[in-house]
């Protein structure tokens, strides 16, 4: 990631003026340079804390931040996209005054190789088709989360759909939802960096997919439809993209657990194949 850090520091300086905020970076596992310039980025910042280790995938980094992080609201951003500081201070104050203590705000997307800009899809006026939005568009950096609701939620130590485990955990423990339009990030595809182009970190889809599995079978009728389709996904992509034994992981689970046979899951796959994987 060296010489390719300008959102983060550009963010981070953001952050480092408002001291209510505190900024957690984890390092993991990079080479040298890029240990000195983050180093440079987020010295002598009171508010900002580096952590460097070799963590090895996306949820044991982001678990080393939970681990010691003391802020009341919690956001997840990645270094390569651009969060809106003040969008996100906005979304948090207008929480406080209600009693959610899980909300997904909204987000555009940008397309380094064609230069397009999309924003994300509208939110309905009822709750069962706002999380039919969240189901298909899960990214863990459009949204909010109390401290005191997460307090015991760890993410999988997996480098793909880790946020969606993590997400489906959260919602399964929250009292109150919300959705807001309030634009709080902006996330970059195209990338050749981005894990969804990685071939092994696609071979975690198929222990993704057991836990989520597992989170689907606890789950609400109103939560089951969200987290069917998260699992449809998983099972989509990792069977489009998974090696052999990833694919036969997949099949084996797939038909033990007599999913074939219900419906809903059957509608969950249906909208995964018609809806492609986000990262590409």
């Amino acid at each position: 990631m060296a010489g390719r850090l300008h959102l983060l520091e550009k963010w981070i300086n953001e952050v480092s003026l408002n001291p209510q905020i505190e900024a957690i970076v984890i390092n993991d596992n990079s080479d040298d340079a890029t240990s000195d310039e983050l180093k440079r980025i987020c010295q002598r910042l009171e508010n900002i804390k580096l952590i460097e280790g070799n963590f090895g995938n996306p949820g044991s980094a982001r678990n080393a931040g939970l681990d010691i992080c003391q802020g009341k609201w919690v956001i997840f951003w990645d270094c390569d996209d651009e969060p809106n500081v003040q969008g996100s201070i906005d979304l948090v104050e207008s929480n406080e005054k209600t009693s959610s203590d899980i909300c997904f705000g909204a987000y555009k997307v940008f397309n380094e190789n064609t230069g397009l800009v999309s924003n994300s899809p509208a939110w309905f006026s009822d709750r069962e088709s706002n999380l039919n939005v969240v189901a298909q568009n899960p990214g863990i950096w459009r949204t909010i989360f109390a401290k005191e609701l997460i307090e015991e939620i760890r993410f999988e130590p997996l480098k793909m759909a880790e946020d969606q485990i993590f997400i489906s955990k959260a919602l399964l423990s929250a009292r109150e939802i919300a959705f807001s339009d309030t634009q709080i990030y902006t996330y970059f595809t195209g990338s050749l960096n981005h894990l969804t182009k990685n071939h092994s970190a696609l071979q975690d889809l198929f222990p993704a997919f057991k836990r989520t599995m597992e989170i689907l079978k606890a789950s609400s009728p109103e939560l089951s439809p969200l987290i069917s389709l998260m699992a449809a996904k998983q099972f989509i992509s990792g069977i489009k993209y998974g090696n052999l034994k990833t694919r036969y992981g997949l099949l084996q689970t797939f038909f033990t657990s007599r999913l074939f046979m219900t419906p809903r899951f059957l509608n969950a796959m249906r909208i995964a194949i018609l809806n492609p994987m986000r990262g590409n």
